[in-house]
């Protein structure tokens, strides 16, 4: 017998020994919500594309600050049609030469200035994709946070079920209780059961939003059972100057820039443009006395009138100007949706605040405080089933109620990072 005890204490403690070395492999490979936005920001599509065009537009800002290529031509004059004879007429002549087209006005500056302002304009959007995309994994691990934690509260509820299921069965084996006392009990264990199923559909869907960011293997590896410490939150003001700075703003301005490069660009459009040729004529037959006919300089240049500007000056000078209107009022209305959006987070999270102190220090305390004691009533026939089940129904939705006025305050607070730019 007490060989057979020692061999059980064995097993126990090779049992422990090895659940405790699953739960530190397991631990070991969770995935923190610092290496998830590591990861998000890593192989994110988006800021890759965003990398592109910005490197795209600033190539293109160097290329459009260049001059034109000149031409090379070349081609024969004035050759009688008698005799194809190079030698036969004075006029006749081989010409080569170079044109070089000289653009309007500072057309090149304010064109390479528009593609310049653009690249800036793709930089802010990469920047203010970035802090989308951290905001996206943070309320994504803050609601596979919620859902593990509402789990880990039902599974303890349901404990509690089942003591009280055996209680209800020993009070009416000693006559104490009724029938309707032990069904009502397994009752609650069954929507107990249920809730645990549309809790687990939930804690799925939660880290498939993940996936979309960090790979499904990697989602599965999150365990999101404890939130960072986020920053404290600054005064009010103080928000609304980070908002000023932030990357969306920052991207309407470039483009307010671009845009005036573009009405610059269009008012140098009424200044000439000029083509300057220079040509050499090569003959090859001699004079009267013998000597060899000299060679052909000529050099012209050629000037763009703008004469017409109506349908196409004028025009376009009136849609760079009508797209520069647009962008800054587009820049207005994003700087009054990003202080409303402050406004309205920062609402969410004082009160939500205040709430989760209120569930703290009072409602859960007073929650269960009424749970033991309808039990207590309950045991000494002073209460009937039916409340007591209440009682602790009402416990669990206190603390699910917490959980989340706590998991609201927490995505408040992420969004209040997005307008900080963090």
């Amino acid at each position: 017998m007490h060989r057979m005890h020692k061999i059980n204490k064995y097993r126990l403690i090779l049992f422990v020994i090895g659940l405790t070395s699953v739960w530190s492999a397991s631990f070991a490979n969770a995935l923190s919500l610092k290496q998830a936005e590591n990861l998000a920001i890593e192989h994110s599509t988006e800021l890759q594309s965003l990398r592109a065009k910005n490197e795209s537009l600033y190539q293109a800002a160097i290329a459009a600050n260049q001059s034109p290529d000149p031409s090379l031509f070349g081609g024969t004059l004035n050759v009688p049609v008698d005799t194809f004879k190079f030698n036969q007429e004075p006029m006749t002549q081989i010409q080569i030469g170079l044109s070089q087209y000289i653009p309007r006005g500072k057309s090149l500056k304010f064109g390479s200035q528009e593609k310049s302002c653009l690249a800036k304009a793709e930089f802010f959007k990469l920047q203010s994709m970035r802090l989308d995309i951290l905001q996206k994994v943070r309320l994504s691990w803050l609601h596979l946070f919620y859902w593990q934690q509402a789990r880990t509260i039902v599974v303890k509820e349901k404990a509690i079920f089942k003591e009280l299921l055996e209680v209800a069965k020993s009070m009416l084996a000693n006559n104490k209780a009724q029938q309707k006392d032990v069904i009502r009990a397994q009752l609650e264990l069954s929507e107990l059961d249920n809730r645990l199923i549309q809790i687990d559909e939930q804690i799925q869907t939660a880290r498939f939003q993940l996936a979309r960011w960090i790979s499904e293997s990697n989602a599965h590896k999150a365990q999101a059972s404890n939130l960072p410490l986020w920053p404290s939150l600054p005064a009010k003001q103080k928000l609304l100057n980070a908002v000023q700075q932030h990357p969306e703003l920052k991207t309407d301005s470039a483009t307010i820039s671009a845009f005036q490069a573009k009405v610059h660009l269009a008012l140098e459009q009424y200044k000439p443009g000029f083509n300057v040729n220079v040509g050499y004529g090569f003959r090859q037959g001699r004079g009267i006395d013998g000597r060899k006919w000299p060679d052909f300089l000529t050099a012209t240049v050629n000037m763009d009138l703008p004469v017409f500007t109506q349908n196409r000056q004028d025009k376009s000078l009136k849609s760079s100007q009508d797209n520069l209107l647009a962008s800054e009022k587009d820049r207005m209305s994003h700087y009054r949706n990003l202080r409303e959006y402050l406004n309205i987070q920062y609402n969410i999270w004082q009160q939500q605040q205040k709430s989760t102190q209120l569930f703290i220090g009072s409602l859960i305390p007073q929650a269960n405080q009424y749970a033991k004691a309808t039990m207590t009533a309950y045991q000494n026939f002073q209460t009937d089933f039916p409340t007591l089940a209440r009682a602790y129904v009402r416990q669990l939705n206190t603390e699910l109620e917490a959980l989340k006025v706590k998991v609201d305050r927490d995505a408040a607070r992420i969004n209040l990072l997005y307008l900080q730019g963090k």
